[in-house]
């Protein structure tokens, strides 16, 4: 019985992309926790604090600088006449906005977190810190290519091959310190957008070239810019929260944090490839789309509940693996961010109704108040220390929740 339902949940393209997505999202992570472990043994705590505040910067700017295309490349492509046109209006695009962006942030580092200035202090770490910002924004809207084709299958292939490829890198550059650790993260992400690119040559008869399609930028630029509004106030939190708990807690909570939201990562990865693939499926299918969202809650459901009771009740013996003080310091905060599964699966549902409606002014909206509301809350939680964070995050999405059931009401 059981094995027939799974049948037929993934005999459509929306399970069947949820589940490669899915997939991608979760060797990513997988990958990506042996990183940490590896990391974790070889480096200091302090290293691996400033480490991961100056990745979740050059994640942050990454996803600023895709100022919207990703949204439209899954919205307009797949009925698209001229995608190359398109793709590299995109890519070029995005690439002048990463390189304006890391630039901003080296010139203002020592304001903003003085541990992270020697990232600015020679031109070399400088550039290396503007190209990974570049290789990791183009990596991450060439997924959005593969999933408005519906072959996600390719995201699947082409993260397992960088993230493996990544555990190599922490025993090659361990003489460089917090440096070496960001810059296996960025030599992967590079890795991973020369194969995207190869990949989208070879299978969608892709033209790479330097190029600014005016009449493209304009028919979609109304649905970007709303879009990327909305995005903004999304990465808010992800920005600046690394940041705030590295002045306030110190880079052994950041260490903490990112450890702990990585774990976390995986589990928000069944919602967010779930719904980012109803997205895709919406664009080509709008008519049915809340026949498309009970297919989508039924996948989410199937692999969530699961994954939450995991965290919530062994989640300490995971933490254990990087040492004593993940778990002793960090459990209670990854159970919190074990239960906000929930709410963060029914806000990414929420969002992508209003994704594919085109309705970006309430999108606008409700995630403002996401931003807003964690923000405002965390700075008012600081002296809990991680566990404020936790409660804050979760607070974050039922406000952001509760505002578009309002929206949807009336």
């Amino acid at each position: 019985m059981v094995k027939k339902h799974l049948k037929d949940l993934f005999a459509n393209t929306l399970a069947l992309n949820s589940f490669y997505l899915l997939l991608a999202t979760g060797v990513t992570a997988i990958f990506g926790f042996f990183f940490w472990f590896i990391s974790s043994k070889l480096y200091s705590t302090t290293n691996i604090g400033i480490a991961t505040t100056l990745i979740s910067i050059m994640n942050t700017i990454s996803l600023l600088s895709i100022v919207g295309f990703d949204s439209a490349f899954v919205r307009f492509l797949p009925k698209s006449s001229n995608p190359n046109e398109k793709i590299n209006t995109g890519f070029t695009i995005v690439t002048l906005v990463s390189v304006v962006l890391a630039s901003v942030f080296l010139v203002f580092v020592e304001r903003i977190s003085p541990s992270l200035s020697f990232i600015a202090e020679t031109p070399g770490n400088a550039s290396l810190f503007i190209l990974f910002c570049v290789m990791t924004s183009l990596n991450i809207l060439s997924d959005s290519v593969f999933v408005s084709k519906r072959r996600a299958v390719f995201s699947l292939s082409i993260n397992f091959i960088f993230s493996a490829f990544r555990l190599l890198l922490p025993f090659a550059l361990i003489g460089m310190g917090a440096l070496g650790i960001f810059a296996s993260i960025g030599i992967s992400q590079t890795i991973g957008i020369i194969l995207s690119v190869i990949v989208m040559i070879w299978k969608f008869d892709y033209k790479p070239s330097i190029a600014i399609n005016l009449p493209v930028l304009r028919m979609m630029h109304g649905y970007i810019l709303s879009n990327y509004i909305a995005v903004i106030f999304n990465l808010l939190p992800a920005a600046i929260l690394p940041i705030m708990i590295t002045n306030h807690l110190g880079p052994e909570n950041a260490a903490f944090y990112y450890i702990i939201m990585m774990i976390g990562n995986l589990m928000y990865a069944i919602p967010w490839a779930t719904t980012r693939s109803l997205f895709a499926e919406g664009s080509h299918e709008g008519e049915k789309f809340f026949e498309l969202t009970m297919q989508a809650s039924k996948i989410i459901g199937i692999f969530l509940i699961p994954t939450i009771l995991v965290l919530y009740f062994f989640g300490d013996t995971i933490l254990s693996l990087f040492g004593k003080n993940y778990s002793n310091e960090g459990f209670a905060f990854l159970q919190l961010i074990a239960l906000s599964g929930i709410v963060v699966s029914i806000y990414s549902t929420m969002t992508s109704y209003f994704r594919v409606k085109k309705d970006a002014r309430w999108l606008i909206l409700i995630n403002l108040s996401f931003a807003a509301s964690i923000l405002g809350a965390s700075y008012l939680f600081l002296p809990y220390g991680l566990v404020g964070i936790g409660y804050a995050w979760i607070a974050g999405h039922i406000v952001a929740i509760v505002v578009g059931g309002v929206i949807l009401l009336s």
